[in-house]
């Protein structure tokens, strides 16, 4: 994402907006050019004097609201592309950015309307490059959406425009890699590679990919490749370690985490994946205390993790506390859901597991567990009748299902006695 902000940084430079004029976009170049130095308060600076000399140049906004995304003020970086699309209702490059933004923020639907209606400014470009990055940005938050096929068809329609774009290729392989499949992203990643030999992060995306597919020695030599030409890639570090505990190899796992987290602390990712090595060591404090700071870092897998934990620990209020959690997080999942039920559920309290049989079934009225499991807790408390109904709808939903056949023959003997 760091690269997709930088490319669209530079496209903005150069698109002119309301009273354009040529002090200010070299007001702006001088700003782009602080930027690329990493001088980012001084680029604000520079922003801010063109805004201050010509405040009704939309570009100036779009270009200031780029660098305070950057710095993390999101809130402000919001504020300029408003308004530089209040000025110029036709800022297509403005529309893009603000796309790019909600996208990075998590706002994908969101960030689609702005890529669409950037996309139908597409004669308001300055750059075709712009329009090509536009496209891009709207493959990725398709690939978010699970709409795969419409991310494929952005992403090919931003290679028409920059066919030689290595970075296209390489989001295009991580889509493919997303929807699973698994040939279609090593072709991409080699695609990105014979236009740059040297990119490390389609070295380190077809690693992963390489790790998927269980080739674990070409996963290793991709990563390895990758570290050499960009040491401070964290995520093919992870790559790396998981390779090492498929192989069995969890000391070398925990000392690649270990790495990790002291290079970048805040790499949630890695404190979950060592804390997956100390639960095969059998540490469970030092898993525990593994999966508590990656969910402080705002990881919220690794709630769900110390859940599973707590409960194989038979620690089952610990369990259902973490659960609860991650559902606060993450709405209407159905494992998770599903879960909190079974542990209700083992403590007798059966209400309050068919309240979270019943969630189960409005998340997803297809799969018959929840029904079943709903019909045991009725059963337990003698509610036959209703319980009866449960399996009856299990076998509506699989009629070869045996253990509700075999729960209807029960209660049916029980009722003639």
């Amino acid at each position: 994402m760091k690269r997709l902000l930088s490319i669209l940084i530079i496209v903005t430079i150069f698109i002119v907006g309301c009273g354009s004029g040529k002090e200010v976009i070299k007001i702006n170049e001088e700003g782009f050019e602080l930027f690329s130095q990493g001088k980012y308060q001084e680029a604000l600076e520079k922003y801010n004097q063109a805004i201050e000399e010509y405040p009704d140049f939309s570009t100036s906004y779009a270009n200031r609201g780029m660098i305070y995304f950057e710095l993390g003020s999101y809130d402000e970086a919001l504020k300029d592309v408003d308004k530089a699309i209040s000025l110029n209702s036709k800022d297509a490059v403005a529309y893009s950015n603000r796309g790019y933004m909600k996208l990075a923020l998590g706002e994908v639907q969101k960030a689609i309307e702005d890529l669409d209606k950037a996309i139908s400014l597409r004669n308001y470009f300055q750059e075709k490059e712009s329009l090509g990055i536009t496209y891009t940005t709207r493959g990725t938050a398709y690939g978010l959406l699970g709409e795969y096929e419409k991310g494929i068809e952005s992403f090919d329609k931003a290679l028409k425009i920059n066919k030689n774009d290595k970075t296209i290729y390489n989001a295009k392989g991580i889509l493919y890699k997303d929807w699973g499949k698994y040939e279609e992203a090593l072709e991409s990643y080699n695609k990105a590679l014979t236009i740059d030999q040297s990119y490390a992060y389609a070295y380190a995306n077809r690693a992963f990919v390489f790790f998927i597919t269980k080739e674990y020695d070409k996963a290793l030599a991709d990563a390895n490749t990758a570290i050499e030409l960009n040491p401070i890639i964290p995520q093919v570090y992870n790559t790396k370690a998981l390779i090492y505990s498929e192989k069995g190899e969890t000391d070398k796992a925990i000392e690649i985490y270990d790495f990790i987290i002291d290079k970048w602390k805040n790499y949630a990712d890695a404190y979950i994946g060592r804390g997956n090595e100390y639960f095969k060591k059998k540490d469970y404090g030092q898993a525990l205390i593994n999966y508590s700071m990656a969910a402080d870092y705002g990881n919220n897998d690794a709630l769900a993790q110390k859940g599973y934990l707590h409960e194989y620990l038979e620690q089952d209020e610990e369990a259902i506390a973490a659960f609860e959690k991650y559902l606060e997080a993450v709405p209407n999942n159905y494992d998770i859901t599903i879960e909190i039920g079974d542990l209700y559920q083992k403590q007798e309290k059966y209400e309050k597991s068919i309240e979270y049989y019943d969630q189960a079934i409005k998340i997803n009225p297809d799969i018959y567990n929840s029904y079943f499991k709903k019909g045991l807790s009725l059963e337990y408390q003698e509610k036959y009748e209703e319980a009866l109904k449960m399996f009856n709808k299990v076998l509506e939903i699989n009629e070869n299902q045996v253990d509700a056949k075999n729960e209807i023959k029960f209660i049916e003997e029980k009722l003639k006695r």
